[in-house]
């Protein structure tokens, strides 16, 4: 059975910049006409400038487009850090990685905050860490650079898949390192907007050069806090009845130890002190992705999210490889074996079999695959699968609910056949899993 942690168990990561810069308004909801914003500041000891547009159909960035966004970062994570920052992923598998339920209202908020982040500009003078280049550097791009989404013509549901590429400036940070943890169990026991606080003050603890340093405390002035919050207000006392929901939140929570606001006016300086830590991944099953050409960034990911699965996953990928199998997208290969393994998707090579296999009866083992996607489907849930596959199916006489009922690992060697043949007959698929189905529960195939 694999060990492989849920959504609100992992810790996401997140490029250090957007936090710190504050491109995500904290604030739920914003006035109509909030359409753009320009703050200075300075950051590691370097004066800085950030302009926003957003457009006038949808405002700045504000409220779930942080989570939206922060999912977004570690499905490029979990998708190997391509090169051409491409991620590509369904509508529902991103309102599960926010904790969202499925409906058609969560739907569309998601679009409209997708269409957002893809319509927004901002320029970044002075206060953008180019990690690679070890230095600060001017930019100009969108959160999203380019989206698109994909449906069939007689599909009523919407968007099936989303192809969004994030920019380069982003893409090459995290290949590179450049970003912090963000902890699930924490953000899921949090509402909006102190877990977008949150992660504001959490990157605001990090040394922008040095950024895997963080402090045990921080001072910051109110009036710079709120900018970085996004908070659009300039009078202290506004701002005060923001954060102190938000503070009691994270005393609650025991993010923070202490919260303390001293001065007057303007001049009022917010001084925090923290309490629990972020985990890090143990450097020996990081060493062992890292040799099978997986990016620090990813394997580092991958360790801390599947550490009971890293071992014998990245021997079961090194024995497949070594039987010739040779994968469209390597990196994405490995990481699927690391992901998936225990659950019955991949097999052992015959006579290489290098680890004990949990006993499982009654179950159709996946073959040695023939090609993998270069999207891991594993991950996703088995309400998504079924949700695709009967798209992909396209037969009344399996519906969604049907497919659902039937095991994960099914799902994901029914959707593998699929993709892998496109645009043939799946009669044969199709009567599988029908059997299947009444197997389970004789009713189900006639709903």
């Amino acid at each position: 059975m694999s060990q492989a942690v849920t959504d609100k168990d992992r810790v996401f990561r997140e490029d250090l910049n957007v936090g710190q810069l504050g491109l995500i308004s904290i604030q739920r909801k914003i006035a109509p006409d909030y359409t753009s914003w320009k703050v200075s500041f300075v950051r590691g000891g370097v004066k800085s400038e950030i302009e926003c547009d957003g457009a006038q159909k949808f405002g700045v960035p504000h409220g779930v487009d942080n989570d939206s966004y922060l999912a977004m970062q570690d499905l490029y994570l979990e998708q190997g850090c391509p090169e051409d920052g491409v991620i590509v992923f369904t509508m529902y598998r991103l309102l599960q990685m926010c904790g969202l339920e499925d409906s058609g209202a969560n739907r569309k908020m998601m679009r409209q905050s997708l269409e957002r982040l893809a319509a927004t500009t901002y320029w970044i003078g002075g206060a953008w860490r180019s990690h690679q280049e070890d230095d600060w550097i001017v930019a100009s791009f969108r959160l999203i650079e380019k989206l698109v989404f994909t449906r069939a013509r007689k599909d009523v549901d919407g968007a099936k898949m989303i192809a969004v590429t994030l920019p380069r400036e982003l893409t090459r940070n995290i290949r590179n390192g450049y970003f912090k943890p963000v902890s699930m169990t924490l953000l899921r026991t949090l509402g909006q907007p102190a877990r977008a606080a949150y992660r504001v003050i959490d990157a605001l603890r990090h040394d922008p050069v040095q950024h895997q340093n963080r402090t045990a405390s921080l001072q910051i002035g109110l009036m710079e806090l709120a900018q970085r919050c996004g908070i659009a207000s300039d009078k202290p006392d506004k701002i005060r009845r923001t954060l102190e929901p938000i503070h009691e939140d994270l005393l609650a929570a025991q993010y923070l130890k202490e919260v303390t606001i001293v001065g007057r006016g303007k001049q009022q300086e917010v001084r925090y002190v923290f309490g629990q830590g972020a985990p890090e991944p143990d450097a020996a099953l990081v060493d062992l992705l890292t040799g099978m050409r997986v990016p620090l960034a990813a394997s580092r990911k991958a360790a801390l999210d599947y550490p009971l699965l890293v071992r014998d996953g990245v021997a079961q990928a090194g024995a497949i490889l070594s039987a010739g199998y040779q994968p469209k997208n390597h990196v994405g290969f490995v990481l699927d074996v690391v992901r998936s393994y225990g659950n019955g998707k991949y097999q052992w090579p015959e006579g290489t079999r290098a680890a004990a296999q949990p006993e499982v009866r009654n179950i159709v083992r996946a073959p040695l695959p023939l090609d993998v996607p270069d999207v891991p489907v594993t991950s996703r849930s088995s309400g998504e699968l079924a949700r695709t596959l009967g798209f992909l199916l396209r037969t009344p006489r399996l519906s969604r609910e049907a497919l659902a009922t039937l095991p994960h690992h099914v799902l994901v060697d029914a959707h593998q056949q699929v993709v892998g043949q496109p645009g043939q007959r799946q009669d044969a698929l199709i009567e599988t899993l029908l059997k299947q189905v009444e197997e389970r529960s004789p009713s189900t195939s006639e709903r």
